[in-house]
């Protein structure tokens, strides 16, 4: 191969890295995004506005349902997010805190949701028992607090890999540099 030829090949090679780089940092960027973003707005839209025009037992009803998806789809994004972050070569807590959310939200739909659906008022219908009731006040906290966990933490790990990437591209020392 001449030199043109060796040349036009690494060329190659590295646009396809440059490829490679900005697609996996469009699946960590993508899946924070939806994931923050999709948390976010049931948080602060979807069940306030449920609860404001619906029954309370039947805004439960269709929380109790909605968290299903964002159970199931933070835990996918966390994991795409974990291995985007390794692609990137980020390593330790921002490879580990996304698994370790995903297994809370896995862990929160598939035994604490069904606790907390079985005890739902609407679900007990007239049989609910102050034992019963209280019981589903503290589940019902229990997984409003694991909620908020869960999205704080994941709007911290956003955080952080903007940082890294400001930082990588130059951003913010071009920040500094002004007077």
């Amino acid at each position: 191969m001449d030199d043109a030829g060796a040349a036009g090949s690494r060329a190659g090679h590295a646009d396809r890295g440059t490829l490679a780089s900005a697609l996996t940092r469009f699946a960590l960027w993508l899946s924070l995004g939806a994931w923050v973003g999709s948390w976010a707005f049931f948080a602060f839209e979807v069940s306030r506005i449920a609860f404001e025009v619906l029954p309370g037992d039947v805004a439960g009803d269709l929380a109790g349902s909605l968290l299903a998806t964002l159970h199931f789809g933070g835990a996918a994004a966390a994991v795409v997010a974990a291995a985007a972050a390794a692609a990137l070569g980020r390593r330790g807590w921002l490879v580990a805190i996304p698994l370790g959310l995903a297994l809370i939200c896995v862990a929160s739909e598939v035994w604490l949701s069904p606790a907390i659906a079985a005890i739902r008022p609407s679900h007990l219908a007239g049989t609910s028992t102050a034992e019963t009731a209280a019981r589903f006040r503290q589940l019902h906290a229990l997984s409003l607090g694991l909620f908020l966990a869960i999205h704080v933490v994941s709007i911290g790990l956003l955080a952080r890999h903007a940082w890294l990437d400001a930082r990588g591209s130059g951003a913010l020392r071009g920040a500094r540099a002004r007077p």
